[in-house]
């Protein structure tokens, strides 16, 4: 397929051309290919993440906080903020900034010097303005801020799922002897393509589950509140997340016959931006987060 030999050629090119440029025609591949799952990356690549909890793990960039603080005959300038003395919701403030921008903005920068400011919104300065120091200072501006480094190694990031991604399709398609010229939707050689998709551009965060893809990186082992969060936002309500609470106590804290059983019970439930996936799409889903809940592979 010329197209995915054209999509090579620029992730190895010494001189590549804007991702941007790439990124389109990943849509196009997605088109010819019936990947839906690599139109829906590519766009948001190129449009950006309205929200920040949707963004990649490699769009995800530990900065510290620092701010500037001022009191009667006393000031300070970038002073580091503890995470320690943040209200547990709100330590990401102090932790990882989530990159949302389209790919563009960040090409646009004009070097690798510097760093990009993100400051703490203004309802945040007013709730820590007298915490944090003694001496009469209050905090007048907070911010994080990410080095123009760590944005072209993001960059980079994407040049190479995209590069290895297009390798891999063109390797198992020359394996398996499948003429990508002409894939059908819904057949077993475009479900090999999404599953080289997800492995490769979503990465290990991510599983499939029919034309959707599992964000799970939300979900730290062991973190029931991680856990019940995530299961809200699915559409599950707060007695079925309870009545799953009593079920892994019953399996001994595993996924057991109980935890199963409340799976299938509740596949039919699970909603995506307020539409029912299905039971089949919601047993996978609900799956994929109680496994990653437990640690299991």
């Amino acid at each position: 397929m010329q197209l995915l030999d054209n999509i090579i050629n620029m992730g190895i090119a010494n001189d590549p051309p804007p991702l941007t440029a790439v990124l389109r025609q990943c849509i196009v591949l997605a088109n010819d290919l019936k990947a839906p799952l690599l139109r829906t990356w590519a766009e948001q690549e190129l449009n950006g993440y309205p929200n920040p909890k949707d963004v990649p793990e490699y769009r995800v960039i530990h900065a510290e906080a620092l701010g500037n603080f001022a009191g009667v005959g006393v000031r300070y300038q970038g002073r580091p903020i503890p995470t320690g003395l943040l209200k547990p919701e709100h330590r990401w403030a102090g932790q990882t900034v989530r990159l949302t921008e389209p790919v563009s903005a960040y090409e646009a920068l004009d070097d690798a010097k510097g760093a990009l400011i993100y400051y703490w919104p203004s309802n945040m300065i007013g709730l820590y303005q007298s915490s944090f120091l003694g001496e009469g200072c209050v905090l007048m501006t907070a911010w994080q801020q990410v080095p123009k480094t760590a944005i072209a190694g993001v960059l980079d990031t994407i040049r190479t799922r995209v590069l290895t991604m297009a390798i891999d399709i063109k390797n198992e398609s020359e394996e398996s002897g499948v003429d990508l010229n002409h894939v059908e939707r819904g057949s077993q050689e475009a479900q090999q393509i999404q599953r080289s998709v997800v492995t490769n551009v979503y990465g290990n965060l991510y599983m499939i589950a029919g034309d959707h893809v599992v964000n799970t990186q939300n979900i730290a082992v062991g973190n029931w509140e991680d856990l019940k969060k995530v299961l809200n936002e699915s559409g599950i309500g707060d007695e079925d997340v309870a009545e799953l609470s009593q079920a892994i106590e019953k399996d001994g804290k595993t996924m057991g016959a109980d935890v199963r059983g409340w799976i299938s019970r509740n596949a039919g439930k699970v909603l995506d931006h307020g539409l029912k996936l299905g039971t089949s799409v919601g047993t996978t889903l609900l799956t994929e987060y109680l496994k990653r809940h437990f640690g299991l592979p």
